[in-house]
């Protein structure tokens, strides 16, 4: 006879082998069930540029990043940030911030409110470039979105994988995160704190490039050091803890 803490062990060790592939993450104690993904009731305001979702991402990033004047910043391993080309910033064009908004069912703010917005840029992007809610569910919050992502990484047919920064370096259309105002938000620690993410559109040697909003009040163009394997280098500046394996066609 099989006793309880045998069966439990074996129900562990089932439950694991169906996570092949994905991260895996500890228990979320204390925190609820997010539930089913909501419908915004918003559509997106035009085809993906593409017949590829992937190429879509990117390029509908890009395609946002030069609305807002092409603005760049680096990122230094000695701490320093640089902006080398200014854009245009969030109260200068209100109304594309609020459609950005949209996608995540607050049509109310706009880039006029003191409300982050970095999530729901990268809900928009995804939505205009053809992703489905079912491989991706816009949220206002970084940390929110990659949870139901660890969890949709257990089944068929996922979007996005989410691998830890030292098992993946970044490839063009995966998703860089890291943790923001110390929260400690991790694939470890799933306990939907600040955080940040950007949509890599580029690689040169020794460089991620990767667009996101609301860096430094624009869509941004950010430059990471990464090293001589590709991956990310450690930045005090953007602590990631994330890379989003994009497996979209």
């Amino acid at each position: 006879m099989v006793d309880a803490r045998t069966a439990l062990l074996l129900v562990i060790l089932l439950a694991l082998s169906g996570c092949a592939g994905a991260a895996r993450v500890s228990l979320r104690t204390g925190l609820p069930p997010l539930g089913p993904c909501a419908d915004p009731g918003w559509a997106p305001e035009a085809p993906p540029p593409t017949a590829s979702t992937r190429d879509s991402l990117v390029l509908v990033a890009i395609q946002e990043w030069a609305r807002f004047g092409r603005q760049e910043v680096r990122f230094g391993v000695d701490g320093s940030v640089s902006v080398q080309r200014p854009g245009i910033i969030e109260v200068d064009v209100p109304e594309r911030v609020r459609d950005y908004w949209r996608a995540t069912g607050r049509p109310d703010l706009s880039g006029l409110d003191d409300v982050p917005w970095s999530a729901t840029f990268v809900s928009w992007v995804a939505a205009n470039a053809g992703v489905d809610r079912d491989r991706f569910c816009p949220d206002a919050r970084h940390s929110i979105y990659v949870e139901r992502l660890v969890d949709r990484a257990r089944q068929a047919g996922a979007g996005f994988v989410p691998r830890r920064v030292g098992e993946r370096p970044p490839a063009v259309g995966d998703i860089v995160c890291a943790e923001r105002e110390g929260s400690g938000v991790s694939l470890d620690r799933l306990n939907r704190g600040a955080g940040h993410c950007d949509i890599v559109v580029e690689l040169r040697p020794g460089e991620v490039h990767a667009i996101g909003g609301n860096v430094r009040d624009s869509v941004s163009r950010s430059v990471f050091p990464r090293d001589a394997n590709g991956f990310l280098t450690p930045l005090p500046q953007r602590p990631f803890f994330a890379v989003l394996e994009n497996r979209l066609p």
